[in-house]
């Protein structure tokens, strides 16, 4: 079960080039030196992995001193620099990178001529990541026609002015491809956007389309789609690795985005200025949810945590461990896939991994919380959470909900519908033979969009619990026709 979720992340590596120092009458750090560092450096001179002493992993990393007391790099002078000696020298025994191919003369030359024009740098940061100082990829067109349907990872559910008839996003490789609900034939595709779609979601309005996705250990962005002029998306931020989840707030004010490098950041949604960031998950951050008072930002993760932000600073109120209980009838320890709030209050659900749903409350949450002295003492008691069974054998990987109606998406390929108020199961949507991972509820029409790793997209009538469309979201393809049962 964990390889086939972990599979959806593995995706093949984004390769760098780097263009000849005698095409250019000087050298750019970020354009042509960091990208050959990332490729052909961090494996072992990255974060976590830092040999002799030397780190590429920032432009101040790069600039200091090794374990030897020698500076990596010399302003002005290659052949007093560490890291060109090594690069250009014709002993086999000596040269890096070790136990590899060696650099290309081009890239040679390119790092040759940036140190010797006195080695600036000339981005925005040079404490930030080299990847994120790299700024937004140039990313390849998708493929024209899909050999085989990707996995469904994200969809939404677009209404309102722009879209006219019930549409449903669905991520692809390097695009969103946008189908008609009722049909399920493809309108749109979008492009321009990162190797794997992880997150969608759409402004109330339906004219914007929040994006987020990546390239795992590699390449994470956010981006933004504005759905009436088609024009390229915006890029909000990017990261040193895949995003996962990108979200409005309840009030559509702000945007939070989260992913495999544990961070959460929120930013102003009309400037897409960031207004803070904050890294305390220990494992990916895997989705985000604001109150509906505007007090909180909420953070899940497979760190078998719910991080509590306050919404204004970023800083830490309290973390949800409910999740990760060792005693009492609740007990377990599981990674949390899904958290939302519920739209009025503090009130939240989360679910993950276990035999439950939670519900329970942020400001509660931190009357319960302690310290590791009284933990035992703590998770012996139920507390304040509610515990609602879902059934299912397998993880829940998506929850959405609207008013007093929740809806739960698991392994087994079910869709289940929850009365929140009175903590039980009042419907069951089945037909999907594989595991369902992404889901999005549009309560003004009762229409309810689910997607499965088979790449099957299933759109439901709440009201009656029929599905209504289903289709594979495999541009290109040669599809037959489809008869509901």
């Amino acid at each position: 079960m964990k390889l086939k979720f972990l599979f959806c992340l593995l995706l093949p590596t984004v390769v760098f080039s780097s263009l000849s120092a005698k095409s250019r009458s000087d050298v750019s750090f970020v354009r042509d030196v960091a990208p050959v560092l990332l490729k052909r450096c961090s494996g072992c001179h990255g974060e976590k992995i830092n040999l002799g002493g030397y780190r590429v992993s920032s432009f101040n990393y790069l600039m200091k001193k090794g374990a030897s007391g020698q500076a990596a790099v010399t302003p002005g002078k290659p052949e007093g620099s560490t890291i060109f000696r090594l690069i250009s020298t014709s002993l086999p025994s000596m040269r890096m990178p070790k136990g590899d191919d060696p650099l290309t003369t081009a890239q040679v030359l390119v790092i040759k001529k940036w140190i010797s024009e006195g080695a600036k740098f000339d981005g925005t940061d040079p404490a930030a990541s080299l990847r994120s100082a790299m700024g937004p990829r140039q990313h390849p067109a998708a493929p024209t026609i899909y050999r085989s349907a990707p996995p469904v990872l994200a969809l939404s559910l677009i209404s309102g002015s722009a879209a006219g008839a019930p549409v449903v996003a669905v991520g692809g490789y390097n695009e969103v491809t946008l189908w008609d609900a009722s049909s399920g034939s493809l309108l749109r595709r979008i492009g321009d956007l990162p190797q794997r779609i992880q997150a969608l979601s759409c402004s109330a309005d339906g004219k914007y389309l929040l994006v987020a996705g990546g390239t795992p250990g590699e390449y994470g962005e956010a981006s933004l789609v504005d759905l009436h002029s088609g024009g390229k998306p915006t890029v909000i931020c990017t990261a040193t690795d895949v995003l996962l989840t990108a979200v409005y707030s309840q009030d559509a004010t702000r945007i939070g985005v989260g992913g495999a490098d544990g961070a959460v950041s929120v930013f102003d949604a009309s400037t897409l200025k960031k207004m803070w960031t904050s890294s305390l998950h220990s494992d990916w951050v895997t989705s985000i949810s604001f109150s509906a008072d505007g007090n909180f930002v909420a953070s899940a993760s497979r760190d078998m945590t719910v991080k509590l932000h306050n919404a204004a600073d970023g800083s830490l109120y309290t973390t949800y461990s409910g999740h990760c209980k060792q005693l009492g009838q609740y007990k377990g320890q599981d990674p949390v896939y899904s958290v939302r709030f519920l739209s009025t209050g503090c009130d939240a659900l989360s679910a993950g991994g276990g035999k439950w749903i939670q519900v329970w409350n942020a400001e509660k949450a931190k009357e319960d919380s302690g310290s590791a002295a009284d933990m035992e003492e703590r998770f012996a008691k139920q507390g304040h959470t509610r515990y609602l069974p879902h059934n299912s054998p397998l993880p829940v990987f998506a929850l959405a909900m609207s008013g007093n109606s929740l809806f739960a998406a698991s392994g087994d390929g079910a869709v289940r519908e929850f009365d929140i108020n009175g903590l039980k199961e009042v419907k069951t949507y089945t037909g999907h033979k594989d595991w369902v991972y992404s889901l999005d509820y549009n309560a003004g029409d009762h229409r309810l969009a689910s997607g499965a790793f088979n790449g099957e997209v299933r759109i439901w009538n709440t009201d009656t619990g029929e599905c209504t469309c289903r289709f594979v979201a495999q541009p290109g393809a040669i599809t037959k026709k489809v008869t509901l049962r």
